[in-house]
């Protein structure tokens, strides 16, 4: 209760500050500060909600998920953006002008404010929608160096990034389950982050991929929030529901009717914006497996450090493709940082494939950059 409470009184505090900025700070007319106020209550209204909703890992319905509960967490993560960004400029600005005495300068970021605030509501509405949209199916043909011929044409479903949360439905989950089951993968291999803020959220992960029953197996290796989360937990309830956690660890798919080896470690959880610190037990990982070898990795590992190994088909997710991307296959937010964003590359006679995943984090927003399930093909 009073970790909850701190929670609320720490949001209310940052919201205020918000308010004073985009009030007070650039000196907005008197007659738009109620309708202002006004509108930061009602978007607060929901926090006794979400925090009920995180407390006992539950799910909201599909329609509050997407008329309420997303909308808040997009102006909760909206509004402290603004404040990092603007509060420091409107006070940097605010004493050019008790110095100069230059009111101009305060006139010209009023209005940088005002439109910021207007440009990031249309594109936080486009970006809403765009999570509420059923994930697409990508279907890819990759080849995997070793495969024997009669395992040519296996099915990999590629899953990666759903963050079952409180932000998402039951409903939005099991779609992805009846998604993937109606590929009818001979493989399922899950990239991480599969749940956010509480351990138990698993268990609606779990449910979701009941009917997805592959004839090899399904395979999930820690993602860097599920490391937040608590990984040993969530990997204990992953194992208990049938789901074989590959935690530097390799399986031999032999007995289930396929020369194939498939690989995988924990995230580290460390330095999230840039390739994982764990990524330098690959070499050790895959030494001495037979081939042909698949590896799953959470976040896209540095292929160029890979030279030498043995050819290997890399799977991996963390990215979300950008999540927000420029239209006509423009960058995204992950390529300021990622080398590796989204779909197939090879290098280091390597293969690397990365899913754009279908979750979201940071601001609930899907622009350009569609959610995506992966269905490859091996030859």
């Amino acid at each position: 209760m009073g970790e909850r409470l701190g929670i609320a009184l720490l949001v209310l505090a940052l919201q205020a500050f918000a308010a004073f900025l985009f009030t007070r700070g650039v000196r907005l007319p008197g007659r738009f500060h109620l309708p202002v106020h006004a509108l930061f209550i009602v978007m607060n209204l929901p926090l006794p909600y979400v925090l009920w909703l995180q407390a006992g890992a539950r799910q909201p319905p599909l329609w509050l998920a997407a008329a309420v509960v997303r909308p808040f967490f997009a102006w909760q993560s909206s509004w402290f953006t603004f404040s990092l960004f603007f509060g420091i400029s409107i006070g940097l600005t605010r004493l050019a002008v008790l110095v100069t005495g230059y009111d101009g300068l305060l006139t010209f970021i009023r209005g940088l404010a005002v439109g910021a605030a207007g440009f990031w509501t249309a594109l936080a509405v486009a970006g809403l929608i765009g999570t509420v949209k059923a994930p697409e199916v990508t279907r890819v043909k990759i080849t995997l160096p070793g495969l024997r011929p009669a395992d040519r044409g296996v099915r990999v479903a590629l899953l990666s990034d759903v963050h079952v949360a409180w932000w998402n439905s039951k409903s939005e989950i099991d779609r992805i389950g009846k998604i993937i089951a109606d590929e009818k993968p001979d493989l399922l291999l899950v990239a991480g982050d599969m749940v956010d803020h509480h351990p138990a959220y698993t268990e609606a992960f779990a449910d979701a991929l009941e009917a997805v029953r592959p004839r090899l197996g399904r395979f999930a290796v820690i993602g860097n929030h599920d490391v937040y989360t608590g990984r040993n937990e969530v990997a204990r309830r992953m194992t208990a529901r049938g789901i074989v956690m590959l935690r530097r660890t390799a399986e031999r798919l032999d007995s289930s009717g396929a020369r194939i080896t498939v690989a995988g470690f924990d995230d580290s959880g460390q330095g999230w914006t840039k390739w994982d610190p764990a990524s330098k037990v690959i070499p050790e990982l895959v030494s001495g497996l037979e081939a042909p070898i698949i590896l799953l990795a959470h976040r896209p590992p540095p292929l160029e450090g890979l030279r030498g190994l043995p050819p290997m088909l890399i799977l991996s997710g963390h990215t979300h493709g950008g999540q927000v991307r420029l239209p006509f296959g423009g960058p995204g937010l992950a390529d300021l940082t990622f080398d590796y964003t989204a779909g197939k590359y090879r290098k280091a006679d390597q293969t690397l494939y990365v899913t754009r995943g279908v979750g979201h984090v940071g601001w609930p927003f899907r622009i350009f950059c569609p959610a995506e399930i992966t269905v490859i093909a091996l030859e």
